[in-house]
């Protein structure tokens, strides 16, 4: 496992508080917000450390990230804003973590992870609602457990996936993809074996939960769940939106390097896998991000067609007029209208600027692979 520079962290911690600032914060007592998920968050907060047995299915189960911030000694808000802004800044370790541990160039993962945090259905939104806190830390700790397993670290691995499912159910993303990247990289019998016993107590605290705690109001079941949001794959702009506008400006490179796309995945099938079950699970709602899990393989990607097709010195990538570009295009698109310091004044101003910026990265894309192509023919 790659250790973290200090420059890298200061960084990183500097881009993450500007980032929060730039999201703004949500105004939690306006009463346009109050079927917003976080009124179940900060209710189970209040009654922490006990359980909030009248919130409805599935958040009564999501009983850690509440429970911690209610046992901070400030307000309820105040301690939500706190643990979601540290916890910002470690997913941001995390996935930069993430890219270094796939051989992306450290400048590359580091622009990357800055891009990552400008994006506004994920990043920027967490930093609005803070309330979120169950979002961001299942995704640290989902990260940073593909990370552990990578490295055999079986111990570690175990207490991370065990908070973790008290996080959010997230963490039962790992169990497919963790067997086949076992079975990819070549394990021992006894490696396999801690992974099913890993796999086995993940499992048995997702059911367990829902057999201890009991929920005395509504909420739909995963399979009511799935029967409900399952129709939304029948519509082409919901595809559009969750395909393409959760990662603007970068949602179109995928379908136009598409054979790149499938080296990628026939190098990394656990990935592959692991993208497939985000995709199948992402059945169970309606909003971009439940794509979330997906930002750092999609980042891995648009890195290694970087890596193939640019040219520019790694080492002052920051110099780079490219880089630069997709920086501030990245930093445009993060602007929306309905959060942010600074907002769009409506939706048609949100879907135009993530059309138009969109399109410019895919010219440049493209521009950058036909100058490729060509230089080599001249060779």
């Amino acid at each position: 496992m790659r250790k973290l520079n200090k420059n890298h962290i200061i960084i990183l911690l500097i881009s993450t508080i500007i980032c929060i600032l730039l999201s703004g914060f949500i105004d939690y007592e306006n009463s346009v917000y109050s079927n917003m998920d976080m009124n179940k968050y900060i209710a189970m907060a209040e009654v922490s450390p006990g359980i909030n047995t009248n919130i409805i299915k599935p958040f009564v189960y999501r009983i850690g990230a509440p429970w911690i911030a209610g046992l901070l000694p400030f307000t309820i808000p105040i301690n939500f804003l706190i643990l979601n802004s540290i916890s910002l800044f470690f997913l941001s370790l995390v996935f930069f973590l993430f890219l270094l541990e796939y051989k992306t160039d450290t400048s590359l993962a580091l622009v990357f992870t800055i891009i990552f945090q400008l994006n506004r259905y994920l990043f920027q939104f967490l930093g609005w609602n803070y309330f979120q806190l169950s979002d961001t830390l299942s995704l640290v700790f989902l990260f940073y457990s593909l990370i552990l397993l990578r490295h055999r670290k079986y111990l570690a691995l175990l207490f991370v996936v065990i908070v973790g499912i008290f996080i959010k159910e997230y963490m039962l993303m790992l169990i497919p993809a963790g067997f086949v990247l076992l079975y990819e990289s070549g394990f021992k019998r006894k490696e396999l074996f801690y992974f099913s016993i890993i796999s086995l107590i993940l499992i048995s605290i997702f059911i367990g939960l829902r057999q201890i705690i009991t929920a005395e109001v509504g909420g739909e079941s995963l399979f009511s769940q799935y029967l409900t949001q399952v129709a939304y794959y029948s519509n082409p702009i919901f595809l559009l939106k969750r395909f393409v506008g959760a990662f603007t400006p970068f949602g179109l490179l995928p379908f136009i390097f598409y054979k790149e796309l499938f080296m990628f995945f026939k190098e990394n099938k656990h990935l592959f896998v692991f993208v497939m079950t985000v995709i199948i699970l992402s059945f169970f709602g309606e909003s971009e991000r439940l794509m979330a899990p997906l930002y750092p393989i999609y980042f891995l990607f648009i890195a290694n067609l970087i890596s193939k097709y640019f040219s520019f010195n790694f080492q002052n990538i920051f110099k780079s007029k490219k880089v630069i570009a997709l920086i501030l295009i990245s930093f445009l698109t993060s602007f929306y209208h309905l959060w942010g310091i600074i907002r769009l004044p409506n939706k048609y101003y949100s879907l135009i600027s993530a059309v138009i910026f969109s399109l410019i990265v895919s010219i440049i894309f493209i521009m950058e692979r036909i100058r490729n192509v060509n230089a080599k023919r001249i060779d």
